[in-house]
């Protein structure tokens, strides 16, 4: 710890998963939560990002050492409850059911709260937050920077366009990413390109719409820009759990530094192909920054 601030701050809870694979594999006990994946993306390019997350009573030793390894855990706050716990399902289509083991999930779920945030952190510059509407209203007032929200799965549903785009024309989402299927719940089946206009039909300043295997399509609505970013040619897909967060930390980690939208996005997907090719959270130590500047080398020259 030190009296510098982190440049990225990530904001929500830490779970554990149980994963369960379609072949029957099993994962029990995984360090996990959509803010851990973020950031955890972001560590990947030599950062040390701060978290400000809720957890519970019983997490365990070898999941707080993980982050206190790579983040700076000051917003770290644990809440009188049993750790929050979750079985991740996948299908063989890549669907996943989420399935929580214990009673209390709501401050979970809803993750940490405005008064959690650190002092030291009001000097940070990008924000990421995996909240629904309500969640990412509460704290758009309280954030200094750059903010990218992924929004919730559970609230991008058909009949919910005006609540997204209420938070969208506040005009503080820097960077809204949601994937292709949480888009089209809102727009309906709709080509990424179409998709994005819709998006910026309602406020959205930068999206990073992800496409999973087809990779993402990033866009400036100010700028008119758009790029498509391809996926890295992994070996053999693991785990997808968390990918897409850790994509989005990667991005957000891009944009603070004030890259191109297409170094960004390759960026995000580099850090994704390495979550793909491990069981649960990305794990920064088994990378090599060579594999990784050629991950980057190979999307940039490949667009």
């Amino acid at each position: 710890m030190t009296n510098t601030a982190p440049r990225l701050v990530g904001i929500g809870a830490v779970f554990i998963d149980d994963i369960v694979l379609p072949t029957g594999q099993t994962y029990m006990g995984q360090l996990g939560g959509g803010v851990v994946h973020a950031l955890m993306g972001a560590a990947l390019w030599s950062e040390r990002p701060g978290i400000v997350a809720v957890t519970g009573q019983g997490l365990p030793e070898t999941a707080r050492a993980r982050l206190e390894q790579h983040l700076d855990t000051t917003g770290l706050r644990e809440l009188p409850l049993p750790q929050m716990r979750a079985w991740q399902i996948f299908e063989d289509d890549g669907t996943r059911r989420e399935l929580y083991r214990v009673r209390e999930i709501e401050p979970f779920t809803q993750g940490a709260q405005p008064e959690h945030f650190p002092s030291e952190y009001q000097t940070s510059t990008g924000f990421y937050l995996l909240q629904g509407f309500d969640g990412i209203r509460a704290w758009l007032d309280v954030l200094p920077g750059l903010i990218l929200w992924e929004p919730l799965q559970q609230v991008m549903l058909p009949g919910c366009r005006k609540q997204l785009r209420e938070v969208l024309q506040t005009g503080r989402v820097d960077i809204v990413s949601p994937n292709r299927a949480e888009a089209s719940a809102i727009y309906g089946n709709l080509s990424p390109d179409e998709l994005l206009d819709m998006l910026f039909e309602d406020g959205a300043n930068v999206v990073a719409l992800r496409l999973g295997a087809r990779g993402s399509l990033v866009g400036s609505r100010a700028s008119g820009e758009r790029v498509a970013v391809g996926t890295y040619p992994v070996k053999q897909i693991i785990d997808q759990t968390g990918a897409g967060n850790t994509y989005c930390g990667a991005f957000l980690l891009g944009m603070v530094q004030g890259k191109r939208l297409a170094e960004a996005g390759a960026m995000g997907a580099v850090a994704a192909s390495f979550c793909i090719e491990h069981v649960g959270v990305l794990d920064v130590t088994q990378i090599s920054v060579q594999e990784r500047d050629q991950r980057l080398k190979y999307l940039l020259s490949n667009r």
